[in-house]
C-alpha cells in the first residue's frame, strides 16, 4: 500500500502534517486494509482527507515482517569491546605511536583499540581487559551504534 495525497491535491503542494487520525489509529487502519481486498480507500473526516491506494506490485505480499535482529551469543571465554557512542568506527585512534590492532594481536587493559568519530571528533575506545584479539567485528569507516560489539577478545 502506498500513502498518497488525493488526486486533486497532488500538484497543489499542500500536505497536512496532522489529521484527525492518531498514528496508532492510522497504523490499525493500514493493518485492517492489508488483510482485506480493498484496493483503494478515500476517507474524509473533520475536513482532512486521506487517500490510500494499494500498490499492484505489492498485492499478495502483505505487510513486511519485522523481526528482532539476531544477536550471536558470545562464548563464555570471550570479552567484547563495544562502541561507547554512535558514530563512525576508526581502527586508528589518531596517534601515530599507536598502530591499529590486528587479529591475533595482544591487548593490555586500558589500551586504545580504536576510535568512534562523532561530530568530527575522535573518541578513543579502550579495552577494559587484557587479551588477544580474536575477531575484528567492524571495518574501518563503518557506522556503529551505541553498545555495538567492535572487537572480540579471548583471555591471553
Amino acid at each position: 500500500m502506498t500513502l498518497e495525497s488525493p488526486p486533486e491535491d497532488r500538484d497543489s503542494g499542500l500536505v497536512r502534517e496532522r489529521g484527525p487520525l492518531s498514528p496508532d489509529e492510522l497504523g490499525e487502519l493500514l493493518r485492517v486494509l492489508a488483510g482485506s481486498d480493498v484496493e483503494e480507500l478515500d476517507l474524509e473526516c473533520e475536513g482532512a482527507r486521506l487517500w490510500i491506494r494499494r500498490d499492484p506490485a505489492m498485492v499478495g505480499r502483505g505487510l513486511p515482517e519485522i523481526s528482532e535482529p539476531m544477536v550471536e551469543a558470545t562464548p563464555p571465554d570471550t570479552f567484547v569491546v563495544t562502541a561507547p557512542m554512535v558514530g563512525v568506527f576508526r581502527r586508528s585512534a589518531g596517534g601515530k605511536s599507536e598502530p591499529p590492532v590486528e587479529e591475533g594481536g595482544s591487548i593490555i587493559a586500558g589500551q586504545v583499540v580504536g576510535a568512534v568519530e562523532a561530530m568530527r571528533m575522535l573518541n578513543r575506545v579502550q579495552s577494559e581487559r587484557a587479551g588477544v584479539v580474536k575477531r575484528l567485528l567492524v571495518q574501518d569507516g563503518q557506522p556503529v551504534e551505541y553498545g555495538q560489539p567492535l572487537i572480540e577478545l579471548r583471555p591471553s
